[in-house]
């Protein structure tokens, strides 16, 4: 299982506000099985299989566009331990 950190910023959007854009990332999120999630201040943490997740990031990506961004920076961390199983809750 693999744990990533996603900032989704969508930029020309008119608002300085993020409250929709991060909201039409976790409509994303919901709509996923087998992909634990947290949201936080700072970014959104997900958790499942590496490949299933970076799927998911790339929808996340793209909803960024869905309210008429023209463009859309996103910042991914992963953390991909194969020594001992992980989850968002625990430390590292």
């Amino acid at each position: 299982m693999a744990i990533v950190e996603v900032n989704i910023v969508p930029i020309g959007t008119g608002s300085s506000s993020i409250r929709k854009p991060v909201s039409d990332a976790v409509k994303v999120l919901e709509k996923e099985r087998d992909v634990a999630y947290q949201v936080t201040s700072a970014g959104t943490v997900l958790e499942g299989e590496l490949d299933k997740l970076m799927n998911v990031v790339r929808r996340m990506h793209e909803s960024g566009f869905a309210e008429g961004a023209k463009r859309v920076q996103s910042t991914i961390i992963i953390d991909d331990r194969r020594d001992k199983p992980q989850k968002v809750s625990e430390p590292l």
